[in-house]
């Protein structure tokens, strides 16, 4: 669609300070959020983003592009610190909070991998789960651009404290369109773990296979490329956005620092009232510029019985979970493609209606993690990572997504990548079954790394679209 230039958003900013300055002497609970909208000119919410020099900034857009939201500074903060210790208090927790009535109010976040492993970790800023609602928000949903403010009461339900906040906030947003630089140019590269421990690695899983320990495992790898200069995460994303297509784009950038982002091709979970939808992908292929160099690769992903093999545990997995918890279950009857810019995938679509009101922590956990980055048997698999993958997962394939007071969608966070200082790790895996190479896998790694290894310059070339 057609975007407007940054500069006019200035009614808008005017007139939500108005209105900001209008809610200032409600009274409502201690704790509670208040949202503040007002029509916007439809701005591009990622550019505005970029204009920014807020040392918090966090944005999630879906895949068909359809809503896409840039926040600002936090109004409330939820974490492990607060309390809620599984998924289940977390949401019950942060639906008491969300504004009632119509209206975007969301929480944005998510969970770790799973706890720590006990190695050295880069993700003590993420905790063990961390959702924000944002205090300033470019908003864009199927055509409709808003601008808002959200407001927490304070101890004794006052909002003027918030309600100045806000308004200082408005006060520094930018409209000066943001500048593209040119992309960092990659100065070293190391990979954890290296060709040598990773074919070791599969090896070791193979096996455990033979040994019937294990259907299936994820192995993922850590690549740090440090670049010639300090990253903005936000700069980061928009380069990746462009390299990308039919991914959920997400940057959660906590401390000046540190920002987590990426661009995934896989849905774990969304439920709208008692309708859940779910998606089993897994198997993959490269792209190739020959339109018929690429069918032959899409027919040769269909036909393969590594991959469907590799697919259909996955989907087994989840339609187990559909049929104890829906009626009127809908699948396709076939694997389908996923096709994205750089690869394939395989995928099966699953939805049906819940047979009654959901606890949505219980969905969480019976979805996560699927056999798409876990393994099967599920804890035979997770016990495997944690011993022998070299580094921490943190965020990576984990359940990052927001959570609304009627619904709540969560992807899952692979084709992602964490930005620290002048460094760029950036975090792919692949399924290894019975019948796996292991350079075959290694290779698969670096076909998903492709959308990252665009942002950046490699000896004096750009990759960046």
């Amino acid at each position: 669609m057609d975007t407007a230039p940054l500069t006019e958003l200035a009614p808008a900013l005017s007139a939500l300070d108005g209105a900001v300055r209008a809610a200032a002497p409600g009274r409502p609970s201690p704790g509670r959020l208040v949202r503040v909208e007002v029509p916007a000119p439809p701005v591009c919410p990622l550019e505005w983003l970029a204009a920014q020099s807020s040392v918090t900034r966090y944005y999630w857009r879906d895949r068909a592009g359809l809503f896409e939201n840039a926040g600002l500074g936090e109004a409330d903060v939820a974490s492990p610190a607060d309390g809620p210790e599984t998924p289940s208090e977390l949401f019950a927790h942060l639906r008491r909070h969300l504004p009632e009535g119509p209206g975007e109010g969301r929480y944005y976040g998510g969970f770790r991998f799973q706890p720590g492993n006990g190695r050295p970790t880069q993700w003590r800023e993420f905790l063990g789960y961390r959702f924000v609602a944002p205090l300033l928000e470019l908003h864009r949903k199927r055509g409709r651009t808003t601008l808002a403010a959200t407001l927490r009461a304070d101890d004794r339900g006052s909002l003027r404290g918030a309600a100045d906040a806000a308004r200082a906030a408005l006060a520094a947003v930018g409209l000066m369109e943001p500048e593209r630089p040119s992309p960092p140019r990659v100065l070293s590269r190391e990979d954890l773990p290296d060709r040598a421990h990773w074919e070791k690695m599969v090896a070791r899983a193979l096996a455990a296979f033979d040994r019937g320990k294990l259907e299936k495992v994820v192995l993922a790898r850590e690549t740090r490329f440090t670049t010639d200069r300090e990253l903005d995460p936000v700069a980061v994303l928009r380069r990746l956005v462009r390299s990308t297509r039919h991914s959920f784009c997400f940057c959660f950038h906590p401390a000046r620092d540190r920002a987590f982002l990426g661009a995934s091709p896989e849905r774990l979970l969304r439920r709208s009232g008692r309708l859940l939808e779910s998606e089993a992908v897994a198997g993959t292929c490269p792209r190739d510029a020959d339109p018929e160099a690429d069918a032959s690769l899409a027919e040769a992903l269909l036909a393969s019985e590594k991959d469907r093999r590799e697919q259909g545990l996955v989907t087994a997995a989840l339609r187990a979970v559909f049929d104890r918890l829906c009626g009127a279950v809908e699948a396709d009857p076939e694997p389908g493609l996923l096709t994205l810019l750089h690869c394939r995938h395989l995928r099966t679509r699953i939805s049906g209606m819940l047979r009654e009101n959901a606890d949505d922590g219980a969905l969480l956990e019976a979805f996560h993690p699927t056999p798409a980055v876990g393994g099967t048997p599920r804890d035979r698999a997770l016990d495997w990572i944690a011993r022998e993958e070299p580094f921490d997962r943190g965020l990576y394939a984990a359940p990052v997504g927001w959570v609304a007071r009627d619904g709540l969608e969560f992807c899952v966070a692979i084709r992602s990548g964490l930005v620290r200082g002048d460094t760029l790790t950036v975090y792919n895996g692949a399924g290894v079954v019975p019948g796996s190479v292991p350079a075959e896998e290694w290779a698969e790694i670096e076909t998903k790394m492709r959308n990252f290894l665009r942002v950046l310059r490699h000896d004096g070339q750009e990759h960046g679209a």
